[in-house]
Formats: structure tokens, sequence, C-alpha cells
């Protein structure tokens, strides 16, 4: 199952609404669905559940019922059939169906209180549920982070950026082949979209995969970091031990002085070993800074440190 049929399952196992949340879904799942106007209301999906969703709700909010028709490659239409219906669909949402312009009718997202402030956490949640049912598609967040809405209508998908804003949601709008998208990639953006249409288990599975390609690529970034290390260290210790051999066939070695020729045979005899592990095998011992100096200092020496 897609990540998107994950979130519309979840979505759709919301039963217990009070009228007026039901009101505002049904208005979100009609005017987000293929047409909404006196001379069609209909939706197609390949979503039998998303179907079945829309035909109760139309029915519980309007009286309507909807008549469905599944076609050979499996997308399901409903469609309020009567002219008769349609009106009366329309006239439940203060529509004639005669509007010029698709809008967003704010009356239709008021909670029974009326208050504007309390419905965005009741009735503007269950518009925008409706919504992502007809129209929302999203990205699996193993690959991406990406959640859209497809309007077909310019001034409606404003409406609904609008409302998604106004949750502070990080959402954009943007033209793709005429067809207008209302987008959010913005990953705690999709997770707060996601708890207020009611689908906190999809926020929670986000949430999760952040956590394992976070953890993942700070190990990434920590070996990547470590082998860096090691490059560095074996290509250092090849340096020192290349330069007392050097040393050792001009007959420089004899001249150098009893600390250098000290670390010039511990290194010789550990090539392996780091400049702190050589140090501590010095008697006294010495510090990694101490054992770097001297190791330097017999590079120099025998000629390889051309700076």
């Amino acid at each position: 199952m897609s990540f998107s049929a994950e979130i519309k399952q979840e979505l759709m196992k919301i039963e217990d609404m009070p009228d007026c949340c039901a009101h505002a879904m049904a208005y979100g799942m009609l005017l987000f669905g293929r047409s909404f106007d006196s001379g069609d209301i209909s939706l197609l999906t390949d979503n039998p559940s998303v179907a079945d969703k829309y035909v109760k709700l139309v029915e519980r909010v309007c009286g309507v019922t909807c008549l469905r028709n599944v076609s050979e490659a499996g997308k399901v239409t409903c469609e309020v059939k009567s002219e008769e219906d349609r009106l009366r669909v329309l006239s439940c949402f203060s529509m004639t169906g005669r509007e010029r312009v698709k809008r967003v009718e704010r009356g239709n997202l008021l909670n029974e209180s009326g208050n504007v402030q309390e419905s965005l956490n009741c009735c503007n949640a269950a518009f925008l549920r409706g919504a992502f049912l007809s129209c929302g598609t999203a990205s699996d967040p193993n690959k991406s982070y990406h959640i859209e809405f497809v309007v077909s209508y310019r001034t409606l998908s404003l409406d609904l950026l609008k409302i998604l804003t106004d949750y502070g949601l990080k959402a954009k709008h943007m033209v793709r082949r005429y067809i207008n998208v209302i987008y959010i990639k913005d990953s705690e953006s999709i997770e707060d979209l996601l708890t207020i249409m009611g689908a906190p288990i999809a926020a929670l599975s986000i949430m999760n995969i952040k956590i394992y390609k976070d953890l993942r690529n700070l190990t990434n970034r920590r070996n990547n970091f470590e082998n860096a290390n090691l490059s560095k260290t074996a290509t250092a210790a090849y340096d020192q031990i290349n330069a007392i051999r050097r040393l050792k066939d001009s007959g420089g070695f004899a001249l150098l002085s009893d600390e250098l020729k000290v670390i010039a045979d511990l290194r010789l005899e550990n090539e392996d070993a780091s400049l702190r592990e050589i140090g501590e095998m010095c008697s006294p011992p010495l510090s990694r800074s101490a054992v770097n100096h001297r190791l330097k200092k017999l590079i120099a020496l025998s000629g390889a440190d051309k700076s």
C-alpha cells in the first residue's frame, strides 16, 4: 500500500464526527472532486474506500444518494445523477451551481459555536481531510518529503493555500501542466498537516523515518571522518618511515641525536602505531605533539620536506 493510501485509510477511520464536521468534510470532498456544479457533481477515484466515504457523507449531510460505477481499469465514479438532487446538494452549502468562480466559502467551515478560532481545530481540519481524500497525494517519506493537492481552479487552489498557511504550514502554489498544485515539502509542516487532518500515525511514521535517516547520516559522517583520519595517519606514517630509511641509507642516521634515534627506531618497529602509542613507548613517555615534532624533524633532515 502506498503512503498516500495509508494516510487515506487512517483518515477514513474517523467516524464519530459532529454534524458540523461531517458537513465540512463533505464540502471538502465535493468541492475538490471531479466536478461540483448544477450540471455535474461527481468524484473519480481509484480508491474504493474513498468512494464509499464520499457516498456516505453526501447521504448523511444532504440526504441524497450517489450512484457508483466501476470501470474495467478499476476507477470508481460517484455521481449525483438528477438535477434536482444536485441542486439539493449545492443548496446545503449555500451554492446555486451557477457560480462563475470556484471559491471556498468559509461559512461552511464554521463549527456549531460559530467561533472562527475553534473551527480551525474542528471543521477546518475536517474540510482539509475531505479535500485530501479527493485530490491529495503524498510521496513515500523514505524517498522524499512531499504532500500535495491537485486543484483544477486557480482561485480554489489559492483559497486552500490560505487555509493551510493560516495553520502556519509552509505550503506553496505552482502550476504543473496547466493544473494548480498546492504542495508542502517541509517535513515538519507535513507532520503537522497530517496531525491536523487526523492521521497522527502517518505523522509519527515520518518522524521515525527522519530519526532513522539522521542516525544513518550521523553514522556515515562519523565513518567518513574516521576513514579520513586513518588515511591521513597512514600517509603520515608512510612518509615518516621513508624519511628514516633515507637517513639510514645515506649515513645520516648515525649523526642524529639519541632522542631522534629512539623515535626513528620506534617508528620503524611499529609502522601501524599512532603518535600517542609511540610516545607511550618512550622512557620517559612523550606527548603526542612531542613525538610529532621529532618525526617532522626527521623528515626535514632526510630532505623529504621541500618546503
